[in-house]
């Protein structure tokens, strides 16, 4: 005996609803899933991050590599003026102890009791990226740049920034200073032997 239609819904409820076997069907028909251009999308998506973390991440090193370096110099200028007081004390000519004096100082060697981890010494050359030495031959203190877009105004590869010690005279007349106080400066500074930028600062 054929059911009525009406008993055969009320048994069924909404699971004999047309609509619902439609959606099923068409869910059967179109799994769920990236089509190719949401995939697109999302690797054009991750891509684009990744480039901007990594200009980020090389930002953040090239700050930390330029205050490494300012925090030394600092501290081999503070050590400097310690030596001045010192040796105005006890009477000895600053001149001496200039780059090209007769007892000129090797910067790092001869100012801190420690000195930075990457410190190589008292050497003629180095190429080690990072790294700090005192030149053998002309006492200037050298900084290998890590990153070399880390600086501006100077050259070679690796780029080197370079400091020695200088006088600074009580007269700023350069041609009274020559000619009365060559042998008796005023105090010692560290300066750049070549003049440099930072970037990023």
């Amino acid at each position: 005996m054929r059911e009525s239609e009406p008993h055969r819904k009320k048994r069924c409820g909404s699971r004999c609803s047309p609509h619902l076997t439609q959606r099923k069907t068409d869910a059967m028909r179109h799994p769920k899933g990236f089509t190719r251009f949401e995939l697109a999308v999302v690797v054009a998506l991750v891509a684009l991050l990744a480039t901007v973390l990594f200009s980020k991440f090389q930002q953040l090193t090239v700050r930390a590599e330029i205050l490494q370096v300012q925090g030394v110099v600092g501290t081999l200028r503070s050590a400097l003026s310690v030596e001045v007081i010192r040796s105005l004390y006890l009477g000895k000519q600053l001149a001496a102890n200039k780059h090209d004096g007769a007892n000129a100082f090797y910067v790092i060697r001869d100012l801190l009791e420690t000195y930075p981890e990457n410190y190589l010494g008292v050497i003629e050359t180095s190429d080690n990226r990072g790294a700090w030495y005192d030149d053998k031959n002309s006492h200037e203190l050298v900084y290998v740049i890590k990153n070399d877009n880390a600086v501006s105004g100077v050259a070679g590869n690796p780029k080197k920034v370079r400091w020695r010690i200088e006088p600074i005279y009580a007269d700023k007349d350069q041609s009274t200073v020559e000619t009365l106080h060559a042998t008796s400066p005023l105090v010692l500074v560290i300066k750049p032997s070549t003049p440099y930028q930072w970037e990023f600062e």
